[in-house]
């Protein structure tokens, strides 16, 4: 069985992830795959950073976030750890490129939440100072079929 990730809030530009697990499981975050309805991935390799975590946990629960083997934030969920890396004006950005791992390393029920910055790797679709009202928001760039859109020939 694998730790449960479930989307809360997934903007172009950042995402909120809950987690919860009620055994020694792990369970993986593929950055990649964070993209919004109003954004595209790009040729960018995507970067993203944690900036924020809070969890609470059975006493004896113990929690690891990891990024390319490297351990980002271990903790005991039982103490409700609130990370909240933004209001010190700072995210983490160590291994930034690789996907995020979230460990039970016990066998006790853990819950939390995991606020992620996308740095690099999406294009919004958003684009109407640039395209006004030939903006298409289904894709990046402008509109191709309306006539006068600036990618219209």
């Amino acid at each position: 069985m694998a730790m449960r990730f479930t989307t809360v809030r997934n903007t172009s530009q950042e995402t909120i992830i809950h987690f919860d697990s009620s055994a020694a499981e792990t369970g993986t975050i593929t950055i990649a795959n964070l993209t919004a309805s109003t954004e595209a991935r790009n040729t960018d390799a995507p970067i993203v950073n944690i900036v924020r975590f809070v969890s609470t946990g059975e006493d004896g629960a113990l929690l690891k976030v990891l990024r390319n083997n490297k351990t980002i934030i271990a903790c005991a969920p039982e103490n409700a750890p609130l990370l909240d890396l933004t209001s010190m004006g700072i995210s983490e950005t160590q291994e930034n490129t690789y996907d995020i791992i979230v460990d039970n390393t016990s066998a006790k029920a853990v819950t939390g939440y995991i606020t992620l910055r996308k740095v690099k790797g999406w294009s919004s679709k958003v684009e109407t100072a640039t395209y006004g009202a030939y903006d298409d928001e289904t894709r990046v760039g402008a509109s191709t079929t309306l006539s006068g859109s600036p990618d219209k020939a």
